[in-house]
């Protein structure tokens, strides 16, 4: 599958999802990586939290995991595309870093597929939507991109203990990775300082991340 084929989903503007709809995905996000461990809980209930959030996706299997990896990897695409596209970014660190990105992202998702393909596994087809204001202003799209990024991130990291294949489970660790390093970029553009302002990233259950996702036509 070719980079021009991943990118072909439709993103639409749905007006019936509202900031505040999305930014509810933030309220489950921080719920649970509070019951995670931050905050100050114990570090033995941080890693019963841990626990219960691998176990949401045992028993899945590769094929359905990287499927719902692979819709989260292009919506990111799309959406950082959308932040490059805007105009609301003009000076040149700004539009690099959103640009390389939206490339990561972009080349998350066509490898993904690829092993999708390998597998024997249909390709989703997510009819992606984001909330009318994604690109109201650059901070609003900062917001919203400090709140995709750790989903993606909790998704990886509580998927990676149910992946059979340890070459996939891998390249899952590499993509994780380097969605931690986006993160921080934006926190970076953000001007939060220091950005690195997190001393352990935290697995987010399925439930979570499906919930974060079905606004933006995310399915299982």
């Amino acid at each position: 599958m070719d980079g021009a084929e991943s990118r072909a989903s439709l993103v639409g503007f749905d007006r019936e999802h509202s900031r505040r709809d999305f930014l509810k995905t933030a309220g489950w996000v921080t719920a649970a990586l509070s019951a995670a461990g931050f905050g100050g809980v114990a570090l033995a209930s941080r890693a019963d939290a841990q626990e219960a959030a691998y176990t949401t996706y045992q028993g899945l299997g590769d094929a359905a995991i990287l499927s719902v990896a692979y819709q989260l990897e292009l919506l990111e695409g799309n959406f950082y595309a959308a932040g490059v596209d805007s105009g609301l970014f003009t000076d040149d660190f700004s539009v690099s870093q959103l640009a390389a990105i939206r490339d990561h992202e972009f080349a998350h998702a066509d490898a993904i597929a690829g092993v999708l393909s390998s597998l024997g596994a249909a390709i989703p087809e997510p009819n992606l939507v984001f909330p009318p204001d994604v690109t109201a202003d650059a901070a609003t799209f900062l917001t919203y991109a400090a709140t995709l990024e750790p989903v993606g991130i909790g998704a990886y990291q509580g998927a990676a203990p149910a992946l059979v294949d340890k070459n996939i489970l891998a390249s899952a660790i590499s993509i994780h990775n380097a969605e931690c390093q986006h993160w921080n970029a934006i926190k970076i553009l953000q001007g939060i300082v220091p950005p690195n302002n997190v001393a352990f990233e935290e697995p987010l259950p399925l439930q979570t991340v499906l919930e974060a996702g079905a606004p933006f036509g995310i399915t299982a």
